[in-house]
C-alpha cells in the first residue's frame, strides 16, 4: 500500500510537472510574440578613428518576464564593435533581461577602420524552434580618415580667400549672430556676462558666450584626380584613399573657417563619366559631400580627363574662388589649363600625391 501511495504521489508530481512547463512554455511564447525591438545608431555617419553607439531597445510590455533573450544580427567588415573586430561578415549575440512592463536598453560602442556605407539588416532570436525577425534596418556613412593628414599638407592651404593668412581669424567680433550656452573650448572673450547673470536654469546659472559669425566670403572648389597615369605607380585603392584623405581634409578646414566648398572628381558615377558638386553651405550640402566620400568607389571607370574637366566647371567659379587639384600627376593637357587659369587671375594650388610630379 505504502509502494502504491508512493507511485500515485510520484505520477501527480510528474504530471504537474509537466503542465508546469507546458504552462511556462506557453506563457514564454506568448510574451515573445508581444516583445518589442528597436535600434538605432547615435550619428548619421562618422570619420575613421572616431566612434559612435548602436542602442539596442527591447520593450516587454506584458506581465510575464523575459530572462536571456538572445538578439542576434549581423555585422559587415571594417567594424569595431565593443572592443571587437570584425575583420568578415560577423554575427554578434545580445543578452537581455526585460521585466514585466518594462524596457530595457543595450549600448554598443562602435568604431570604423574605413570608409564606406554601413549596413545592418534583420535582427532575430529563437525560442523552441520559432525564429522570430525584427526587419530594421539601420546604417551610418564612415568617412576618410584625414586626421593624419595635417603634418605633410603644404603651407598654402591656411589660405583665407585668395590671400594666405598668418593668422586664421574664424569669428569677427563685428558679426555678432546671437547668444548660445557656453560650451567648452570657447574664449574667455567670448562670454557675455550680462547675459550669464540673467540666465537661469534649473535653480542654477549659466554660462553664456556670444555668438559669431565668419566676417569671410570666400570659396574653396576641390578637384581630385583619380585618373591613372602611366608616369605614376599607383594602386586603384590606394590613389582613392591618399587623394580622398587630402579632399577631406580641405573640405573639414574651409567648413571651420567659414567658407563654402564643392568638390568634384572624374570618377565614374553612374552612367556619368564624372560628378560636380558646386560650392555652398548648409548641412544638406554638407552631408552630400561627406557621404560622396563615403562611397566614392575604388573600382569605378575613371577615364576622363582632368584638364577637360577643370576646362568645363573653372571658369563658371567665382573670381575669388580657391581651386585646388588633388592629382598623382599633372601631364601637359592639364598644366596648360593650369596655367590658363592661373592667367586669368585664378587662385590654383596644386597638391600632388606622394610619387606624383607636375609636368
Amino acid at each position: 500500500m505504502v509502494y502504491f501511495i508512493i507511485i500515485i504521489s510520484v505520477l501527480v508530481v510528474c504530471a504537474l510537472g509537466v503542465l508546469f512547463v507546458f504552462g511556462y512554455r506557453k506563457a514564454k511564447t506568448n510574451a515573445l510574440s508581444t516583445l518589442e525591438y528597436d535600434r538605432a545608431f547615435t550619428s548619421d555617419g562618422i570619420f575613421v578613428g572616431e566612434t559612435l553607439e548602436l542602442i539596442e531597445t527591447v520593450c516587454n510590455p506584458g506581465w510575464f518576464p523575459l530572462f536571456s533573450v538572445k538578439m542576434e544580427f549581423y555585422v559587415p567588415a571594417g567594424l569595431t564593435v565593443d572592443g571587437f573586430e570584425c575583420k568578415e561578415y560577423t554575427k554578434l549575440t545580445s543578452v537581455f533581461n526585460v521585466p514585466p512592463f518594462s524596457t530595457v536598453q543595450k549600448k554598443h560602442t562602435v568604431s570604423i577602420q574605413k570608409r564606406g556605407l554601413f549596413e545592418l539588416g534583420s535582427a532575430s532570436f529563437s525560442y523552441r524552434h520559432t525564429d522570430y525577425v525584427f526587419d530594421i534596418p539601420v546604417s551610418f556613412y564612415g568617412y576618410p580618415d584625414y586626421f593624419d593628414s595635417a603634418a605633410d599638407m603644404p603651407s598654402f592651404i591656411c589660405q583665407t580667400g585668395t590671400a594666405i593668412a598668418d593668422r586664421k581669424y574664424i569669428e569677427d567680433p563685428f558679426f555678432l549672430s546671437g547668444i548660445r550656452e557656453y560650451r567648452f573650448g570657447d574664449p574667455m572673450k567670448s562670454i557675455n556676462f550680462k547675459a550669464s547673470s540673467r540666465t537661469v536654469s534649473g535653480g542654477m546659472r549659466k554660462m553664456m558666450c556670444n555668438s559669431y559669425d565668419s566676417s569671410r566670403n570666400f570659396d574653396t572648389m576641390i578637384f581630385l584626380d583619380l585618373n591613372s597615369y602611366a608616369e605614376v605607380q599607383f594602386h586603384s585603392g590606394s590613389l582613392v584613399e591618399s587623394g580622398l584623405k587630402y579632399a577631406c581634409f580641405l573640405f573639414c578646414e574651409t567648413l571651420k573657417n567659414g567658407g563654402r566648398v564643392g568638390f568634384s572628381s572624374n570618377s565614374a558615377d553612374g552612367n556619368q563619366k564624372f560628378f560636380f558638386i558646386p560650392c555652398e553651405s548648409g548641412e544638406m550640402h554638407v552631408k552630400r559631400i561627406l557621404e560622396r566620400f563615403a562611397l566614392l568607389d575604388n573600382f569605378a571607370k575613371r577615364d576622363y580627363s582632368m584638364a577637360a574637366l577643370l576646362r568645363l566647371y573653372a571658369p563658371e567659379l567665382r573670381a575669388e574662388t580657391d581651386i585646388y587639384l588633388i592629382t598623382p600627376y599633372v601631364d601637359e593637357n592639364t598644366a596648360e589649363t593650369l596655367g590658363f587659369l592661373e592667367s586669368a587671375g585664378r587662385n590654383v594650388n596644386v597638391i600632388t600625391l606622394s610619387g606624383g610630379a607636375r609636368a
